[in-house]
């Protein structure tokens, strides 16, 4: 079985015998595509780069880690689950009721500035958004 256009990448996390390294073989767009999905590299911002750019990023962020928990003592702690947010209602008739009654009860553009900063995902219904703007203009107006 021949090795054509086959190549292998090896990425060390450090200098040393004992540090760790990997190696990637295939062609060079499933090298490629490994070493993005084996780093979390986010693909569209490598996108452009050649792959030796790849590579050299790819040590880059190795070497870096190394650094870190070799320097630091640190640990690697693996992000949380990501928590689906909440998904707004689909129409003025399901907003939610009582964030309206807390948009009404507000009583400082910096309650509505909090408000909006604990509830996001649901300022995308319109009858939110409608009801907070109003509120925030009625507040101005009666200062």
């Amino acid at each position: 079985m021949a090795d054509e256009g086959r190549i292998t990448v090896t990425i060390k996390y450090g200098k040393g015998y004992d540090d760790s390294w990997v190696v990637f073989r295939g062609t060079a767009e499933t090298v490629q595509r490994d070493i993005v999905d084996y780093f979390g590299l986010d693909g569209k911002s490598v996108a452009g780069l050649a792959p030796s750019e790849l590579v050299v990023e790819a040590t880059r962020t190795a070497q870096a880690t190394t650094t870190i928990v070799k320097g630091l003592d640190a640990r690697i702690i693996p992000a949380p689950a990501a928590v689906e947010a909440p998904k707004p209602p689909a129409s003025s008739a399901e907003a939610p009721s009582g964030l309206l009654e807390q948009i009404a009860q507000c009583a400082s553009t910096d309650d509505l500035k909090r408000l909006w900063a604990t509830n996001q995902a649901a300022f995308s219904d319109s009858s939110v958004m409608d009801a907070w703007k109003a509120r925030g203009r009625a507040l101005k107006a009666a200062a």
